[in-house]
């Protein structure tokens, strides 16, 4: 009988794709791999919001045959046979968010990992969550419920290309996007070096300079959200940049890193502290690894803030996504709670 099931995710930042093994009834995570992808690629999925309907079915249908070539990489490296997973989870790559509407896109053609794997997918889980009444993002609550609860609360940050944080305590969990993750930082230094760059390793550039705490406490009263929110990258980029920092400069970056801290901090203190008790704040995805941004949150809340250790910090939103594709699969219903939906549910829909 097989076993596991496979998890496939890449963020709004596009840089490249997870891919996460878990055994579900054990809670435990067998192995994950995190592939770049080259820049022009990233480039291609970060523009395509601007598509026509041409260029989005190609991309589409090159992204679905990645998925495939990655995924039997993957099984190539770790040395899995297929027969051992029984389903597989692709968020696929959103390329277009807004929970105003509601409404979302992800592309990466399923049946390429379907027919080319002969094993079932799941996906359209934010489709699957706007149809049923939420607003699609994020999912992770889900399976951090199911991974992380215990009697003791928590709170699990992620900052991937925007920024989610769950308050994770067994029959209590929920969760929420809480502002903006590397978008600020990756957009800006994308920017000022006209695509050389991607990104601000370590959080060097931004600990090079002191930032404007004035000006990023006056441009976050614009980022305290009144109620519990879905938010896409495209919220924090161009038109972002034309109105708060119109002439950028690479002094700030430090600026856009305290602010990026700060509207997190914010959102975190008005929708988990002041309602419940919490010591410890565990941060994963790739913003774990910018010291600068990590030193700045510590600054901001009174939490006990380390790297997420029971899961690999890189690997918790593929993971997310083999579980979604588990429950999918064997018609489990999620908490509406947990997804803030109108009924307990099965989400995704099933590809065989």
């Amino acid at each position: 009988m097989s076993k596991f099931a496979l998890g496939l995710m890449s963020g709004t930042s596009a840089d490249g794709l997870t891919l996460a093994m878990l055994d579900v009834k054990a809670k435990k995570l067998i192995c994950f791999k995190n592939y770049a992808y080259p820049k022009n690629l990233q480039k291609e999925i970060l523009q395509a919001q601007k598509f026509n309907t041409p260029e989005l079915a190609e991309l589409n249908f090159k992204l679905g045959k990645i998925y495939l070539t990655l995924t039997q990489r993957f099984l190539k490296e770790f040395k899995i046979n297929k027969k051992d997973i029984y389903v597989i989870g692709l968020h696929g790559q959103t390329v277009y968010h807004n929970a105003k509407t509601p409404c979302t896109l992800q592309i990466g053609e399923a049946a390429f990992l379907t027919k080319g794997l002969d094993i079932p997918v799941a996906g359209n889980f934010r489709s699957s969550a706007i149809a049923l009444g939420g607003q699609g993002a994020p999912l992770v609550p889900i399976f951090e419920d199911y991974f992380f609860a215990g009697k003791m609360p928590k709170i699990l940050l992620n900052i991937g290309g925007i920024s989610n944080a769950s308050y994770v305590q067994k029959g209590k969990t929920f969760g929420f996007d809480c502002g903006p993750g590397n978008v600020l930082s990756d957009f800006a230094v994308a920017k000022l070096s006209k695509g050389k760059n991607t990104f601000d390793k370590s959080g060097k550039i931004a600990a090079s300079t002191k930032p404007d705490i004035k000006k990023a406490k006056q441009i976050a009263k614009n980022f305290e959200y009144k109620k519990i929110i879905s938010l896409d990258r495209q919220d924090f980029t161009e038109p972002f940049f034309k109105k708060y920092f119109p002439n950028l400069t690479l002094k700030d970056i430090s600026t856009l890193n305290y602010l990026t801290a700060l509207i997190i901090a914010q959102n975190i203190k008005k929708f988990i502290l002041k309602k419940h008790s919490v010591k410890d704040l565990y941060v994963s995805g790739g913003g774990v690894y910018n010291k600068t941004l990590i030193n700045n949150l510590k600054n901001l809340l009174p939490l006990n803030i380390k790297a997420l250790g029971t899961l690999n910090p890189m690997a918790k939103e593929a993971a997310c996504f083999a579980y979604l594709a588990h429950l999918t699969l064997n018609k489990i219903p999620i908490n509406k709670n947990l997804i803030k939906t109108s009924k307990n549910t099965i989400i995704g829909v099933l590809s065989i």
